[in-house]
């Protein structure tokens, strides 16, 4: 049921950053979920439409909640944040994308995976890449005051929450 992931966070309203994390702080809140790596924020230019340029970052981990559990907690969290109409194109302070689970998991119409664009973006492989060569602690400092951070270092983990 558990597996590999790896998830994006896109934006491109002012306060993306914000946003970014609160949806951390709220995936790492999740004790079904391990984070393994934290890519760096990029600056991206729009992918297929006319729009003010993306910030990007690519989080990994290990979910014991499987594929459909991630997926549903990443749709709840990114519906929380602003949204500039209804296309799944228009602007926002957060887009969550899942771009990989290795795992076993049920096909379904609404996931598909791996991601089907993430062959053709070259920055969000990169940002992948990066991600899985940086240490959870770059995740801890993009959610400065979070009380996730002394419960670990507390119970001297490295993995999840």
């Amino acid at each position: 049921m558990g597996g590999f992931f790896a998830i994006s966070l896109g934006g491109n309203l002012r306060n993306s950053r914000r946003a970014f994390e609160r949806a951390l702080r709220t995936l790492l809140s999740n004790k079904n979920l391990t984070f393994t790596g934290c890519s760096p924020v990029l600056r991206t230019d729009p992918w297929e439409i006319v729009s003010p340029a993306f910030i990007n970052q690519v989080v990994t981990g290990y979910s014991r909640i499987g594929a459909p559990g991630l997926w549903e907690l990443l749709v709840r969290t990114e519906r929380r944040e602003i949204r500039r109409g209804k296309g799944k194109l228009y602007p926002r302070t957060l887009d969550l994308d899942f771009l990989l689970f290795e795992g076993a998991h049920s096909p379904r119409k609404d996931l598909l995976l791996p991601h089907p664009r993430l062959s053709s973006r070259k920055e969000l492989q990169k940002l992948l890449a990066s991600a899985n060569t940086a240490p959870r602690s770059a995740l801890l400092r993009i959610v400065k005051g979070s009380s996730h951070r002394s419960r670990s270092a507390k119970a001297g983990r490295t993995g999840g929450l």
